[in-house]
């Protein structure tokens, strides 16, 4: 077998432009494929090739990754690939090198140099995936149920994370707070008084019930969870699939189990499913014999919605998303949300 290295220089001979039209070309696979359908998203390009998905990473710089460089978007991709092996071990395949030879001409196994690498995924069918299922009102009581399950499982098995209980609090100051001075930018036009009792809210919570939080962590509920559970990330089967976890940033996966389901069950109830999201809570509370209080669940879905709110409100920002009635409307609807969770929110 041909061995490959990395190789800096080999990265820099190519645009991105050059190797997504490159991926676009049906022609361009090992295996038979009759159309290829382009995704972007903010750090990556998704291929999606008949029954398989190819994932190319963005040679981006942000304040979390920096993968200008072949070998950082490489070590991201088994990452990736390790991490989402352990709730989708059969939908992630394997990597894939991208190779150049001497005339310029890529292959996926071709002489020459890598000059990048993609993650091999099976495609999933969209319509088993709980978001379109909710939209499409065919979500199956059985296969959510073996999804949650599935999740479940996955929580109770997961090894604790040590950390100081002031620590892990101070941590929830520094998010909420962080989120506060994103939501009130002048460029984003959003509600600053609903803002400000949002965040008051929430910060009062944490201030007043110090000792929930440090329960939590003596319990051992925060764990390395998945970091990005969305309904369209959760594939509904006889064979579940959880996909797409947040695999650049290891801090950002640290989270209390309490806190994932939070979000989760908010994003449900986003699309109009309130009974979604509550069995995936439901699932894990009878399994890990975990009396989450009801309101911490409450303050996590406040605070999820409201990061939320900010995620969809910069993409008015970029070019390659500028829709400002629709991402504008779509942030408020957040915020519209976390103001009927502040209103359950005790005290």
């Amino acid at each position: 077998m041909q061995k490959y290295r990395l190789n800096e220089a080999a990265d820099s001979t190519l645009s991105i432009g050059q190797k997504v039209a490159f991926l676009k070309l049906a022609g361009s696979y090992l295996h038979p494929v009759t159309n290829v359908e382009t995704r972007e998203t903010h750090m990556s390009w998704v291929f999606l090739a008949n029954g398989f998905v190819y994932k190319l990473k963005k040679p981006v710089k942000n304040n979390f990754v920096d993968f200008r460089y072949l070998e950082s978007r490489y070590l991201n991709c088994k990452e990736e690939l390790r991490l989402n092996k352990r709730l989708a071990p059969d939908v992630y395949l394997g990597l894939v090198p991208l190779i150049c030879d001497k005339s310029g001409q890529l292959s996926f196994n071709g002489k020459g140099e890598i000059v990048d690498w993609l993650v091999k995924m099976k495609r999933l069918p969209e319509e088993n995936m709980l978001d379109n299922a909710i939209r499409n009102n065919t979500v199956s009581q059985t296969l959510l149920k073996k999804a949650a399950s599935l999740l479940s499982e996955f929580y109770k098995i997961s090894p604790s994370i040590i950390i100081e209980p002031q620590v892990y609090v101070e941590r929830q100051k520094g998010e909420i707070s962080g989120i506060y001075r994103e939501l009130i930018k002048p460029v984003y036009h959003l509600p600053g008084t609903q803002i400000e009792l949002l965040i008051t809210g929430l910060l009062k919570y944490l201030s007043n019930n110090p000792n929930v939080f440090y329960q939590r962590i003596n319990e051992g509920r925060v764990i390395e969870a998945h970091g990005d559970l969305r309904p369209e990330h959760i594939c509904l089967a006889h064979a579940p699939a959880i996909i797409d976890c947040l695999e650049f940033n290891r801090d950002l996966r640290i989270l209390d189990v309490a806190e994932e389901l939070s979000f989760l069950a908010m994003e449900c109830e986003m699309l109009g499913d309130p009974s979604a999201g509550k069995i995936f809570l439901e699932s894990y509370i009878s399994l890990a014999s975990d009396q989450v209080p009801d309101s911490l669940i409450i303050f996590y879905k406040i605070k999820k919605a409201c990061l939320r709110c900010y995620l969809v409100i910069r993409h008015i920002l970029e070019v390659a998303y500028k829709d400002e009635i629709k991402w504008t409307t779509k942030a408020n609807q957040y915020l519209e949300l976390a103001k009927v969770y502040l209103s359950q929110l005790p005290g």
